[in-house]
């Protein structure tokens, strides 16, 4: 984080024109004095200038060029100059001015300008040439007026200044304790002497004396209270004392003191300069990093954003102040692990500190080291490690190389060598960083905390256990005193230690430490209070290896609970939304609900645009759009706010319903029919467990394989099934049995009579249709076809049913109620992409090809969809099929051709529709270098727009309101995730359940269409001559059906029969 100092304590200069002969005065002379003090109580720099550049004019023809009152005008200037960024022209401004004060030897006015000249050459890192003139105006103003002199207070601070900005604290304290001593002697007015206890107490907050600095800050606000009274906080400094102060507990570690002396220095300066003053914004950045330290990363991100909007407006795009607000907001979007967003913003601070300050400057350095931070977050350690190396060059060239921003240089550079395995260089500068701020801060300061965890995790990987602990155990004890049980790093230390016991086989004492860290995550109320990932796997395995393998039954609940929280995925999230709609109780609140939920989406949906657009660089950038893009979350904000309202009002219930807490497995168990059983899975590395559930049962396995072994196997059964149209089959029934042995074998007694299987899948299994596993071993003696025709398939046994998190049962049993719609089906298929043969090639699949393949830059390129995609005219025999199951007009409930477009189903009442079915190619996300998002293709239009360019993409979805039963996309792929192994359900599919559907009939790989025909066709067959056997029943027998259809070999051949899925409610 970039804290900021206010404007007022640094550079903001009285106005030193001196009154010019009554007959020279005029009203234009006073109006511009005027325009400029206004001005500068203003913060509006840019105004301040021109009416000082008017006044220089009318000086220099009045009076000339070389007397007081033109020196004043000038230094008036260079401070307007400074404060808009213009340094090098502010600085021969001030260089004017002081010439013409030293030959008219005036030691005051010489100071004030030297004063201000050294904070323009600081800024510029120009610290050489600033000391120079500091200490020349410091001999100069003791020639004249003798050591002690109270007119020295200025220039000292200006040395102070200067030695806070080289992070020399010590000697800053120095600087700053003769400046009181003098005021204090001198009897200064409270105002000075505050403003002195300010700068000092600041200094002892940075040097690790939190009393002596505490002490000193209360003693200025006392004094400012007792001074002015009930108009104390009209004193111009009593705002940045408390920002002083609350940045001194936020070091201290002392949040909510830090947080509420933050916003009274805020609430202060609020009504001092008004919302849109530097200062303001300043004060509202610095409060934002307290918030961002407890971990509440939403409140801070909205404070970043506004503190930089109000900075570039300013100061400008580029401007070295700009790039504070910037360096902050990249950081949060860091801590809420958004890299790829920061790193946009991090080159664009790097690009605005070397074009103002040269490429060896300190901050240079700061933001070569924020970025090579983020690079090495994602996996770049060889551009991270060129750019901490210059950062470090740089550190220790202008700070010395025992200094604090070396130290901070050599640990980024100590983690980034760690993480590229490069372990015995990354310990001499990991051992280096720890071993200034030892020497700087103490050894119980808390910014010891990351350092020794990351030599702690540097030795681990060493194998030097032992050590290891000894740094974990340090960074406990400094946070647990200096912090507390309940901080974030306090509880990273203790999961760190719970780590470290499982790998030396201390699983009694992991478990301890894993509970406890546990507890603290499970009442932390903050969202933003981010839980570490390997906590939930490490407890179940600590769970199963000290009851060994025979947990009771609040142990097993333990671990129920912990395979939730590990498997909390976007699916889950958006099923939990859809069930709050519905289980508002009435239509007027699930409207509301819906309102609120769409807004939060816009929200997000915009803060992202603007990143990008913030990101660009200089001359990308598109200033207008950023103002309209910020005036538009402005707006959705307040609308997101009143609708929050209302909700809080009229259905309290929403928070909690919306934001499910995991079940206990006496919930779960009361959720299953008699017929059911629940399987839930969770994958860590070496350990793979699961839990099955019952209504008379629950257990908790080991499964032998672990998560690289159960990935391989998949990875292998899937080449057998990725290709629909291949003339003979080439599935690994030996290795499905295998497979199925290993997951299911443990569970089996567990679950045995129950023809119902829910599954919660995790990691690779998510790929992998569950229906495609055997149940016995392969007769090796039958003929190929009938090896597969006959094979123990496990949907012989049970009707499958994926769920997307263990909540989503309670979501869809309990929550979203059967559907209000009135009409059975709609359907949309047999779209038009104007190809130049309508022949349908010979075994043709539903498109998977990676949708980058039809985009040019950001653009999707029609007509390589038009050539690209083959036609599927026997979706429209498939959807009237359908329709006339469901009992639906073959002809009114099927969009067909020119029909099926995305304007079409936007403009469709679809909520009036129980069973929603999307026949057509699927274009789905792979790797697309964030070009766009999946889509489902319907017509193409000639003359695409905005609204409809033929892709129904998953935003567009997700904006539908549906109250569907079902939605069937019998496209390709559609139930990928976008990442392997990383979420159970594509994009595609999490948009329709936040619209609105209870389940998905999805599909793994490219659908053969004259399977998909069969297979959807058969399922709602069978529902409609059977409506109590279910949805995943009624899928189970459609397969079972064409396996058994001898007419072709291929349909026992699982790539054509085994694609689709049943997600959401089966039964």
């Amino acid at each position: 984080m970039c804290r900021a100092r206010l404007f007022a304590a640094l550079f903001l200069a009285a106005l030193t024109v001196s009154k010019p002969a009554t007959a020279q005065r005029g009203s234009d002379f006073d109006s511009l004095l005027a325009q400029m003090n206004a001005a500068t109580q203003g913060g509006h720099w840019a105004e301040g200038l021109a009416a000082a550049q008017k006044l220089e004019n009318l000086v220099r023809r009045r009076q000339g060029a070389d007397n007081m009152n033109y020196a004043g005008v000038l230094h008036n200037e260079g401070m307007f100059l400074h404060n808009l960024g213009r340094y090098p022209e502010a600085i021969d401004k001030l260089n004017a001015a002081l010439a013409i004060k030293q030959r008219n030897n005036d030691v005051a006015s010489t100071l004030r300008t030297s004063n201000l000249l050294v904070g323009a050459l600081g800024m510029l890192e120009r610290r050489a040439e600033a000391t120079t003139v500091a200490e020349r105006a410091l001999a100069l103003g003791t020639s004249a007026f003798g050591a002690n002199d109270v007119r020295l207070s200025d220039t000292l601070s200006a040395l102070g200044g200067l030695a806070r900005d080289k992070e020399n604290y010590a000697d800053a304290a120095g600087y700053f304790e003769r400046v009181l001593t003098g005021l204090q002697a001198a009897n200064a007015p409270p105002v000075d002497l505050a403003s002195a206890m300010d700068n000092l107490g600041d200094a002892y907050g940075r040097l690790g004396r939190f009393d002596d600095g505490e002490r000193l800050l209360k003693q200025a606000i006392d004094l400012l209270d007792r001074s002015y009274g009930q108009n104390a906080q009209a004193a111009p400094n009593y705002d940045e004392i408390f920002n002083s102060l609350g940045s001194l507990y936020k070091d201290a570690g002392r949040f909510a003191e830090a947080e509420a002396a933050m916003r009274r220095s805020l609430a202060i300066v609020r009504v001092r300069s008004g919302e849109d003053h530097p200062n303001t914004a300043a004060t509202m950045g610095n409060l934002a990093i307290v918030l961002e330290q407890e971990g509440r990363y939403a409140e801070a991100e909205k404070l970043y954003q506004r503190t930089l909007e109000v900075y570039e407006k300013v100061y400008g795009p580029n401007h070295p102040t700009t790039a504070i607000g910037l360096y902050n907001l990249a950081n949060v979007y860091v801590d809420q692990g958004n890299v790829e967003a920061a790193v946009g913003l991090q080159r664009r601070v790097l690009a605005i500190y070397e074009k103002a300050f040269g490429a060896d400057s300190p901050d240079v350095g700061r933001a070569l080291n924020n970025l090579a931070n983020s690079y090495a977050s994602l996996g770049r350690y060889d551009e991270a490690i060129d750019l901490l190396r210059r950062a470090l060059a740089i550190m220790e060239h202008k700070f010395g190389r025992g200094s604090g921003p070396t130290a901070v240089a050599a640990e980024s550079l100590g983690r980034a060598l760690t993480d590229a395995g490069r372990l015995d260089e990354a310990a001499q500068y990991l051992g280096l960083a720890l071993e200034i701020n030892q020497r700087l801060l103490g050894e119980t300061h808390p910014d010891l905390i990351k350092p020794l965890g990351d030599l702690g995790f540097l030795e681990l990987k060493r194998g030097h256990a032992a050590e290891a602990r000894r740094r974990f155990e340090q960074a406990l004890q400094i946070a647990q005193d200096r912090l507390g049980p309940r901080h974030h790093d306090t509880v990273a230390a203790i999961v760190h230690l719970g780590n470290l016991d499982t790998q030396e086989g201390k699983w009694a004492d992991a478990l301890v430490r894993l509970r406890q860290a546990s507890a603290v995550f499970n009442t932390e109320r903050n969202a933003q209070f981010a839980r570490f990932v390997e906590l939930d796997p490490l407890l179940i395995e600590a769970i199963w290896r000290v009851t060994d393998g025979h947990a009771d039954d609040a142990a097993k609940d333990e671990a129920f609970g912990a395979v939730q929280r590990a498997h909390e995925t976007k699916a889950g999230a958006a099923l939990a939304q859809m069930a709050a709609r519905f289980g508002a109780g009435n239509d007027a609140i699930a409207v509301l609900v819906r309102r609120q939920q769409d807004l939060k989406a816009s929200l997000e949906a915009l803060d992202k645009r603007v990143t990008t657009e913030l990101g660009q660089p200089e001359g990308r950038r598109n200033d207008a759009l950023i103002g309209s893009l910020r005036a538009e979350l402005a707006r959705t904000q307040k609308s997101y706010a009143d609708v929050t309202a209302q909700l809080d009002h009229g259905f309290p219930a929403y928070a909690e319903l919306s934001n499910p807490q995991p079940l206990s497995i006496a919930q779960a168990r009361d959720l299953l029919k008699p017929d059911e059983a629940l399987v839930a899975f969770i994958a860590w590395y070496n350990e793979v467990f699961a839990v099955a559930l019952t209504r008379e049962t629950s257990a908790l396995r080991k499964i032998a394989l672990n998560s690289k072994q159960i990935s391989d196997r998949v990875a292998h059964l899937r080449t057998g099934l990725a290709n629909p149209e291949a003339t003979r089959a080439t599935f690994d029934l030996d290795a499905s049995f295998d497979l199925y042995g290993a997951l299911f074998g443990p569970i089996s007694a567990d679950i045995a009579g129950k023809p119902k299987l829910l599954v919660v899948p995790a990691d690779a299994l998510t790929s992998l249709p569950f229906h495609v596993l055997v149940t016995t071993k392969p007769d090796p003696a039958l003929a190929a076809d009938d090896r597969y025709r006959q094979a123990a398939w496990l949907l012989n046994e049970r009707a499958i049913t994926v769920l997307p998190s263990v909540p989503s049962l309670r979501a869809l049993r309990n929550l979203a109620r059967e559907s209000h719609a009135a009409k059975p089906f709609i359907g949309f298929g047999d779209p038009v992409f104007r190809r130049t043969s309508s022949e349908k090639p010979a075994d043709i699949g539903r498109n998977v090809r990676p949708y980058q393949d039809y985009y040019q830059g950001s653009a999707v390129d029609l007509e390589r969809l038009r050539t690209g995609l083959p036609a599927l005219p026997e979706t429209a025999g498939e959807l009237r099929a359908v329709a006339k199951a469901l009992g639906a007009s073959p002809q009114d409930d099927v969009k067909l051709g020119a029909a099926a477009t995305v304007t079409s189903v936007n403009q469709l009442a679809l909520d009036q529709y129980r069973v929603v079915d999307f026949a057509t190619h699927g274009l789905v996300a792979g790797e697309v270098n964030g070009l766009s998002e999946p889509a489902l293709v319907l017509t193409l239009p000639d003359r695409p727009t905005g609204d409809d360019d033929g892709l129904l993409t998953a935003s567009r979805i997700a904006k539908l309101k549906l109250d569907a039963d079902w939605a069937v996309l019998s496209a390709c792929n559609t139930a990928a995730g976008d990442k392997p192994g990383a979420e159970g359900l594509s994009g595609l599919a999490r948009a329709f359940f936040y619209a609105g559907a209870r389940a998905l009939l999805v599909s793994h790989w490219p659908v053969d269409s004259d399977a998909a025909v069969r297979l959807t066709t058969g399922a709602f067959s069978e529902l409609g001559a059977h409506p109590g056997i279910g949805r995943a029943e009624a899928l189970r027998r459609s397969m079972k059906s064409l396996i058994a259809d001898r007419s072709s070999p291929r349909n026992a051949d699982p790539a054509v029969w085994a694609p689709f899925v049943l997600v959401g409610e089966g039964g």
